[in-house]
């Protein structure tokens, strides 16, 4: 494999030519906010080409390398408003890419924003994107991947979920919950055009399928008003598992195990709780890992099957259930002892595998491994603009919040400084979600940070994943309360251990790592003296509001937000910054994208509105960029605009 060629055409992609580095917050901003250069790597079925997220002149797409002739990659085009959010193979010549299209819409109720999502099929040889089910361009969401025939090579079947209210449902007095109705759509991938190859209208909201297309089980919903709602799975004709009078959804069906004699599933609710094979004959449940927290599927794309499962610790740990991508990955973490190694993709008979190594705050490294040879060659690194340049160290550490629950969280001090060194103006980062969490990954905005002379703190507040569900618990109900206060209280911890002095931080955050942001400064008055919110919720309830009315989305917020316990609506605007923005006695930065599907840009809009000139508040709006910041343009205009504010209300000595 011509892999040096691969690289030289990697390097001239993602290192752009620049000036000295000077640190200035620009400077900084330029170097630490530029896209990823490489990321989500995926190799064809055939293992000649990779396929990965890539930045050419910091523009965010994906780069096609012919790993076997070698030469100029393939640069897949943007298309017009449109933004890229996944991609796979569907053969050896053809990619999906995932695209999402934000439109502002009119609809009864006025102007709504919506995110749409698409399937787009991209030949490499001809270089022409189609866009799929575009004869069906009533659908919003049409990028469902349920299947890939290997026997209709220029086929693949896309699933399609709609809400069948029934002819009747209008004439009415007392309306009936809607019906779903699943349709297994054939797409031709030179045209775009689709036909039904099958439909399920027994409330069927997904199906686990052969590779061929065939049903091996279907997921069922119903809403049943008042009586809550109903999940069930059907296989083989029968129903091997179900569950009613819910409020929250406690069942994710992954797809079949590496034997095709079970589902895997993960019950998140109630008892048995946890991962699980569940048995096609008879549903029975075996435990497959006595794991509490947020995990996810490790899936072959093609075969559709299940490979092994996933879930966060300091870096992603990933437990591998075929047998030679186990045995790949293994192999490779012998060479790299101090660091994570997971398995990104892989050709379908195995013969390569892309694997991705981590180390402690250090920008990823893929490699492509070659079993029968043993080779291991380097594909790209997704930052190489910050080779040999020195990072800031980043540790886990632990403080007590005041009601006694211990708080993870982990510390970067910039570049070269030990704790000796100093105090330090402090930034408090608090992740979004909120059931999330940071880990020890290298993580750009934290970076930036410490580059300027921060020591950045992220905490893992109660409520965050990844640390048993006693302590993810601990978070329902309190969303304004106490997950607040415990990013409040990781400035004291800081102070007591010298890193920084009482008062010199400021709160940073994203999403709901935003709204806490926003939170520390009314409820922990003192601990920081400015804020900076980006993409921020600034009125939960609502945001919950907006959900669809007692949907799993909905009771999904209202349980974090502990909805049930406020006995009054002045009880509730205690914990919507909306509600206080007279209060504000510290400068706040208000960072929004207008094309935010997640968080609507509305949030940030309502508090710039409510604060009036109350409220020392900077607004920045940001085109063109959605609630991720995937764009080398969006980062850049948040560390530029945020570094900017920090240092003329937390300067750096």
């Amino acid at each position: 494999m011509k892999l040096s060629n691969l690289l030289a055409s990697a390097g001239t992609l993602v290192l752009c030519a620049m000036p000295a580095m000077a640190e200035a917050p620009a400077k900084i901003a330029e170097l630490f906010g530029r896209a990823d250069a490489i990321g989500n790597p995926q190799l064809s079925p055939d293992g000649s080409h990779l396929a990965a997220e890539c930045s050419p002149l910091n523009l965010h797409t994906i780069c096609v390398f012919d790993l076997m002739n070698g030469g100029e990659p393939v640069i897949v085009p943007k298309f017009a408003d449109t933004r890229l959010a996944d991609h796979y193979w569907a053969n050896n010549s053809t990619l999906i890419l995932d695209v999402e299209v934000y439109e502002t819409l009119q609809t009864s109720s006025g102007l709504r924003e919506y995110t749409f999502e698409r399937a787009v099929a991209f030949n490499i040889v001809d270089q022409k994107p189609i866009m799929l089910l575009r004869d069906n361009s009533s659908w919003i969401d049409t990028n469902n991947l349920a299947a890939i025939d290997p026997s209709k090579d220029g086929k693949i079947l896309l699933s399609i979920v709609m809400k069948d209210d029934g002819p009747t449902n209008v004439d009415r007095k007392v309306k009936t919950a809607s019906n779903y109705v699943y349709n297994l759509m054939e797409v031709d991938l030179s045209s775009g055009k689709s036909k039904i190859r099958k439909k399920a209208s027994q409330s069927v909201v997904d199906a686990v399928l052969t590779p061929k297309g065939d049903f091996i089980a279907e997921i069922r919903y119903r809403d049943n008003g008042t009586l809550g709602h109903q999940v069930s799975v059907v296989a083989g004709g029968k129903t091997i598992f179900e569950r009613d009078r819910l409020d929250f959804n406690p069942l994710s069906v992954w797809g079949l195990d590496t034997t095709g004699e079970n589902l895997i599933v993960f019950l998140s609710e109630g008892e048995p709780y946890g991962l699980f094979r569940m048995a096609l004959s008879d549903g029975s449940l075996t435990p497959i890992d006595d794991h509490s927290g947020l995990v996810g599927p490790v899936i072959d794309q093609r075969m559709r099957h299940v490979v092994g499962y996933e879930y966060p610790g300091d870096f992603t740990v990933q437990i591998l259930e075929d047998p030679d991508l186990k045995a790949h990955v293994e192999a490779i973490a012998g060479a790299f002892p101090d660091a994570s190694v997971t398995a990104e993709s892989w050709s379908d008979n195995r013969a390569q595998t892309v694997v991705k190594v981590e180390s402690p705050g250090m920008p990823a490294d893929f490699y492509l491994f070659e079993p029968g040879s043993g080779a291991l060659s380097p594909l790209g690194n997704v930052a190489p603009h910050l080779a040999g340049r020195a990072l800031g160290a980043i540790e886990p550490v632990s403080y007590i919040a005041r009601d006694g629950l211990e708080i993870p969280a982990y510390l970067t001090l910039p570049p070269g400084k030990s704790r000796a060194d100093g105090p330090f103006p402090l930034i408090l980062m608090p992740h979004g979600g909120p059931e999330y969490r940071d880990t020890l990954a290298f993580d750009w905005w934290a970076q930036a940070y410490a580059a300027a002379g921060y020591a950045v703190l992220q905490p893992n507040f109660r409520g965050s994943a990844g640390f048993g569900l006693e302590f993810r618990d601990a978070g329902y109900g309190e969303f304004g309360d106490k997950m607040v206060l415990d990013v409040a209280d990781g400035a004291a911890w800081a102070v007591e251990q010298g890193i920084s002095r009482p008062g010199d931080a400021c709160a940073v955050g994203a999403s709901y790592g935003g709204y806490s942001a926003l939170m520390v400064a009314l409820q922990a008055p003192g601990a920081v003296k400015c804020v900076v919110a980006v993409n921020a919720v600034t009125d939960p309830f609502a945001m919950a509001g907006a959900a669809d009315s007692n949907s799993f989305y909905a009771n999904y917020i209202e349980r974090y937000l502990g909805a049930d316990r406020f006995s009054s609506a002045s009880d509730k605007l205690r914990i919507s910054p909306v509600s206080r923005a007279g209060e504000y006695t510290v400068p706040l930065q208000v960072i929004a994208s207008r094309e935010d599907g997640t968080v609507p840009f509305e949030q940030s809009e309502m508090l710039r509105r409510s604060a009036g000139r109350t409220a020392d508040l900077e607004f920045v709006e940001i085109e063109g960029e959605d609630h991720y910041l995937r764009t080398s343009l969006g980062r850049y205009n948040v560390l530029l605009n945020s570094l900017d504010f920090l240092s003329r209300y937390l300067p750096v000595e």
